[in-house]
């Protein structure tokens, strides 16, 4: 045991898995603030000041094919000198169009919870609550998470479950109290080899790997990608202009789309 102690090597390793350890915290925080606090703000933020105007927009072009289909139609019913009944070219119009009105239920839904979030989204923390809630999540992460600590016991791991749900909703009074508790939780001290700390070093070394890149993998997806646009007030606004110029082209176009199909069944 003394000549591992006093082994360089041995130490070197010490040092290289805390190093590993203490990064591989901090990688977990950083994709956790993501997912859970920017990602979705940014969801909420973009569908107010911007997926309401592509709702309309997508909606009016659900309406314009419709209406299209719907002259088609009844336009082959009078070449062919045959009559027909508007209930039932209705009916298969809902038919041909149910993928479309799926879609807009599932555009509607992502409004109606955007506004739902903003009414009831909790106050944001101040400066030092923050870095508090980072101090102490970290602190967690690193006594409890299972890819840090592969011996945890069940009690640990329902702890980490409740840490990361009160990270979630940035409940620091829940963290303080598990932060806490954690000192209640009995840790086995054992002698570590310098074989079982290579390969700790390695696994912690593929696990940084990993979570670098799905942290590469989130800003470079919706809806972190679009975080510049809504934080330059200048380029928001052009985006939002050419979907309100788009919008009202597409309404004149179903405006006419409209009178024309009212003076074929007047």
């Amino acid at each position: 045991m003394t000549e591992i102690a006093n082994n360089p090597e041995y130490d070197k390793l010490i040092s290289s898995v805390q190093k590993l350890e203490a990064e591989l915290a901090n990688l977990v925080f950083d994709r956790d603030k993501l997912l859970y606090h920017t990602c979705p703000i940014l969801q909420m933020e973009y569908m107010l000041k911007i997926g309401k105007l592509e709702y309309a927009v997508f909606e009016c072009q659900c309406k314009i094919l419709r209406a299209k289909r719907k002259i088609e139609i009844i336009q082959a019913f009078l070449n062919r000198e045959q009559s027909y009944k508007i209930e039932e070219i209705e009916q298969q119009l809902d038919k041909e169009y149910q993928e479309y009105t799926q879609k807009l239920l599932e555009k509607q839904k992502e409004i109606d919870e955007a506004r739902f979030k903003k009414s009831n989204l909790k106050r944001f923390l101040n400066d030092e609550e923050s870095a508090e809630l980072k101090r102490l999540y970290t602190h967690i992460v690193k006594k409890l998470h299972p890819d840090i600590n592969l011996d945890t016991t069940e009690e640990q791991h329902a702890q980490f479950n409740d840490a990361v749900n009160a990270y979630k909703n940035a409940d620091l009074s829940e963290l303080r109290i598990i932060y806490l508790l954690l000192d209640k939780v009995s840790v086995t001290d054992t002698a570590t080899t310098i074989e079982k700390l290579q390969s700790r070093k390695e696994s912690l070394l593929n696990e940084v790997g990993f979570l670098t890149g799905e942290i590469q993998k989130i800003k470079e997806a919706f809806p972190y990608c679009i975080k510049d646009l809504l934080q330059n007030k200048d380029d928001l606004q052009v985006k939002i202009d050419e979907l309100s110029t788009l919008l009202s082209e597409l309404q004149e176009q179903y405006e006419d789309i409209k009178n024309r199909l009212d003076s074929m069944v007047s």
